[in-house]
């Protein structure tokens, strides 16, 4: 009997690890049209050695943008965004989460944000990189002016949360249904700002390959991504400690 269930749980635990190791392979892996974006006018970007991201801006106006990526999702998904703000002046770092998840940076963010010639702080966090974001904040001394949550996860309170809040999600997202995104405006303050993108799903926030229980988006890559970065500059246009003229 003994031996029986011991084969049983092995056999559980193998399964658990192929379909783990499977998940890993599909989710999150960049698309191929990432790597347009790893060089462009007005910015350069480099790959550090481990797999953060960093986005230098030809003119810096002092400014850093902190994108916290999605569960599994690998930091060069995010190069269409990452471009879009550098070439606008913000220093962009893109971190690389032990096993590609974001979260496991929270209480090492401070001390990484201090070696960037930077004044002021603002995040965007997708997914989980969300809950990432909010942590990495409450854990370190850090100056951020502004936070953008896209499609975030929040399956802890968050109520208390001191910084501005922008959370933009579409209502084609197979991750976030109704329920779901009732549990995370219930987690969040409530000067937290929702805005809604018709049409867009969980996975077209960033460049990649594939998401799990996601829905299909009825609107292109572009034009979500596009609404995002535009929508979060404005936002965070509002909070510039030292405006500089429009960037």
């Amino acid at each position: 009997m003994l031996k029986t269930l011991l084969k049983g749980l092995l056999a559980l635990f193998i399964l658990g690890v192929a379909v783990l190791a499977i998940w890993y392979r599909i989710d999150g892996i960049p698309a191929p049209q990432a790597a347009d974006y790893m060089t462009g006018e007005g910015y350069r970007s480099a790959e550090t050695d481990d797999g953060s991201l960093v986005f230098t801006p030809a003119e810096p106006t002092g400014r850093g943008l902190v994108i916290m990526h999605g569960a599994l999702i690998q930091p060069r998904s995010y190069a269409k965004t990452a471009a879009w703000f550098a070439a606008r002046g913000y220093t962009v770092y893109v971190p690389y989460g032990p096993g590609r998840m974001s979260i496991a940076l929270a209480n090492s963010m401070s001390e990484r944000l201090s070696e960037f010639a930077v004044g002021e702080w603002y995040f965007i966090g997708h997914s989980m990189g969300g809950m990432a974001s909010l942590e990495s904040i409450g854990a370190g001394d850090l100056k951020v002016r502004a936070v953008a949550l896209w499609a975030a996860a929040m399956p802890v309170a968050h109520r208390d949360f001191e910084t501005p809040l922008l959370f933009i999600r579409g209502d084609n997202d197979g991750l976030l249904p109704p329920e779901r995104f009732a549990q995370v405006q219930a987690n969040l303050p409530a000067r937290t700002e929702f805005v809604t993108l018709p049409g867009a799903n969980h996975k077209n926030f960033a460049l990649y390959s594939h998401q799990f229980f996601d829905n299909d988006a009825t609107i292109d890559w572009d034009e979500q991504i596009d609404f995002a970065n535009q929508t979060t500059a404005a936002f965070f246009r509002r909070y510039w400690q030292t405006p500089t003229g429009e960037n």
